[in-house]
Parts: C-alpha cells; structure tokens; sequence
C-alpha cells in the first residue's frame, strides 16, 4: 500500500488505499504533535499530515497537467480530471474520518489543546449565523461568502505552491473531523458517528469538492508556468479554458453545498 505513495499513476487508480493512507498520517500526526509540541498541536499536526502527501500531490498535478499535450477533447479532459478528484476526495475522507475518531476518543482535556484553533474557526461561523434564523436567505449569504473566501484562498495557494493546496485541504478535515467528533462525544458516542458523518457530509463532500476542484485549476496552470508548457502553440488556450471550466465548477458545488448546509443538514 505504501509504495502508492510514490508512483502518482498507481495511487490515481487506488482512490481508497489513499484513503487508509490518510487516516495512518493524520493519526501518526495527532500523536505526535501532541507528544512533541502540545501547545501548538492543533497547526503543528495540519503540517505533518500534510508534509508526507506532498510529494504524491505534486506528482499528481504533474501527470494531469501532461495529458494537456495529449488533448482530444474538454469532455475528455474533464473525465481525465475527475479521476484526480475522486482521488483526493477519499485522500481527504481518510482524513476526516481519523480527525473524528480521535476527537471522540481521546480525553476532553486533551481534544481541548488539540483541536484549540479548530474550535474557534467553529464558534465563530456559528456565532455568525447566529444572528439570523438557521434557514434564512441572510445565513445562506453569509455562509456562501465565507465558503467563497475559503475558494479563493485554495486557488491562491494552488497557483503558487502547487501542492501547497493540500494544506486547506487537511485543515478543511481537521475542522469538520472536529466537529463530527464532538457531536458524536456530546450525543451517542460510536453509535453517533453514522448520523453525525451523515449529517455534516451532506453539505462537507460538495463543499470540499469545490474547493478540489479549484485546486486542481491551480494547480494544472502552476505546473505549466513552472515547466514553461504554457508558452508552447496551442497550451495556453486549453490551460486557460480547462481552468476556467474547472473554476466555474467549483463555485457550483458551492452554492449547492451552501444550500444543503442551511436549508438541509439542519433538519437532520
């Protein structure tokens, strides 16, 4: 299972091997952040989750921007593309699913150091919403602006670090991993977590796949600017195209992810 982690085509083909991957690291990384460096534990185990799927990104942003040369259609393209996202949509599964466990596990005391930042970034969007009725066109808004800043934010650092989109991705995991968790602690315990899973990936998965999907666009153009592809006849156009098309998915699965957030997941 590991060598999938060095071979971007292999691990492209094996979605849910990568998923057991991410639950190993994201657990390696809780355990030794909070061994190491307790009291920045909740951003130092983002970091070492992030640090050993570096590589296997990179190499997959690599592999999807070459198939540019081998164009034969958009369609085909996108069809190539959602290979990489079904990938990295379980790469990001596993990681939730390792944030939640450890969440209900572990002793209070202990998830309180540990997710300390996650649980701010959680009290203040429901300190947001606060304000207004929970299904309300006012909370729809203030949630799609806030899911729209997180967007920009994962294009940003896909276009210029490449991998480096990774990181909110593991930091979209640890948030909503949290949440799963706790709601699980506070409620049933295990037999929670199917209902709780349910309930927060209704609105989580589309969510995340928008902003994979931003990523991805990112991503593709900083590959090319990086080995110059994009200067060659022809590249610029699809890259431009390809991107674009990407971007404008994205924001779709936003805004379905923000109605099923306001207008569903609270009726669960």
């Amino acid at each position: 299972m590991f060598n999938i982690l060095f071979n971007p085509k292999k691990a492209e083909r094996h979605p849910v091997e990568m998923g057991l991957l991410g639950f190993l690291y994201a657990s390696l990384s809780i355990l030794l952040s909070v061994w190491i460096f307790p009291d920045y534990s909740s951003l130092v185990m983002v970091f070492l989750t992030v640090l050993p799927c570096v590589y296997i990104v990179q190499g997959i942003l690599r592999l999807e921007e070459s198939k540019e040369k081998d164009y034969l259609s958009e369609e085909w393209l996108l069809r190539e593309h959602s290979r990489v996202l079904i990938f990295l949509l379980f790469l990001f599964v596993g990681f939730v699913f390792a944030f939640a466990f450890w969440t209900l596990v572990l002793p209070a005391e202990t998830v309180s150091i540990l997710f300390n930042m996650q649980g701010d970034v959680v009290e203040g969007i429901r300190e947001m919403v606060a304000t207004g009725d929970a299904t309300s066109g006012e909370a729809f808004y203030l949630i799609l602006f806030n899911n729209f800043k997180v967007l920009f934010i994962s294009l940003v650092f896909a276009f210029f670090y490449g991998a480096g989109a990774i990181f909110i991705l593991v930091w979209n995991a640890s948030v909503m991993g949290f949440v799963i968790g706790d709601l699980a602690r506070q409620t049933l315990g295990f037999v929670a977590l199917p209902i709780a899973f349910t309930k927060y990936f209704l609105h989580g998965i589309p969510e995340m796949m928008a902003y994979l999907t931003v990523s991805l666009a990112g991503g593709v153009i900083y590959i090319a600017v990086w080995k110059g592809h994009f200067l060659r006849q022809g590249r610029l156009k699809r890259l431009i195209l390809d991107s674009v098309i990407l971007i404008v998915l994205s924001a779709i699965f936003l805004f379905a992810a923000a109605a099923i957030e306001v207008y569903i997941s609270p009726l669960i």
